[in-house]
């Protein structure tokens, strides 16, 4: 069982972004997507999402077609956190997230829906946020509440766009930690665009390089990091190192500073 990507192209007019992407997560899994800007991570996530429409290839998981499925049946499988924005209109924190429940609620919330939305603001720590509106959040709170709806959904895959580009190191980390132990703790597949390729290598099970809209590398970071392929993708020379802890990336130029 696995979420499934095969020869997914997509352009925006004559620009190409993707060319070809094909790519397995195990269900379950935590993989990385990786590479420069422009290299079509984020482009990937919302062709999932349903965001974008491809204009050829294909996406499954367990192997259904969620590219063709219902949208209802597609949200109850699937939750995208995009990067964090401006808040659309006024809601509280509590009402953000309970919108996380759409695809499960009838006529009206019931006493479970509510109390998963209750247990998923907690887990992101924003337990005394529940009756602040959205728009006076900062842009790092704003997106743990976009992550506590994604989990509200209950999805078996969940997608994030640079879930950590607004947050703190300390939310960075607590976040991926959190993330981490969706999957492995209720089987959840979870893809994730990122940039910081440490953070990927230390959470992640599997890392997929971007570039050019091509598959570069793909498999467990400490197979996929590559010092070569990364200094070409990147125009920057790296060191990768491998040890007991792991495998991690430095550029050159720190080593010699």
């Amino acid at each position: 069982m696995s979420l499934d990507v095969a020869s997914v192209r997509f352009g925006y007019r004559r620009t190409p972004v993707l060319e070809g992407v094909d790519l397995r997560v195990a269900e379950g899994g935590f993989c990385a997507l990786l590479g420069p800007n422009g290299s079509g991570k984020s482009t990937l996530t919302k062709i999932i999402a349903r965001v974008l429409t491809p204009a050829a290839g294909s996406v499954s998981f367990h192997g259904r077609d969620l590219l063709a499925a219902p949208r209802r049946e597609h949200a109850r499988v699937v939750a995208y956190v995009p990067q964090s924005g401006p808040a659309p209109f006024e809601q509280t924190v509590r009402e953000a997230v309970l919108l996380g429940r759409t695809p499960h609620i009838g006529l009206r919330p019931t006493r479970r829906d509510r109390d998963i939305v209750a247990a998923a603001i907690d887990r992101l720590g924003l337990g005394a946020l529940g009756d602040r509106p959205m728009s006076q959040l900062s842009g790092g709170q704003a997106q743990r509440v976009l992550i506590a709806r994604a989990l509200a959904q209950e999805p078996r895959v969940l997608l994030l766009d640079e879930p950590t580009s607004a947050l703190d190191l300390r939310y960075q980390i607590e976040t991926l930690q959190i993330v981490r132990s969706v999957t492995r703790e209720e089987g959840v597949t979870a893809l994730i665009a990122i940039h910081d390729l440490n953070h990927a290598a230390h959470f992640c099970d599997q890392a997929v390089l971007l570039d050019g809209g091509r598959v570069v590398a793909d498999g467990p970071p400490a197979e996929a990091f590559d010092a070569a392929v990364l200094s070409r993708v990147y125009g920057l020379d790296v060191r990768v190192t491998r040890g007991e802890q792991g495998v991690e990336v430095r550029p050159s130029a720190l080593e010699a500073a």
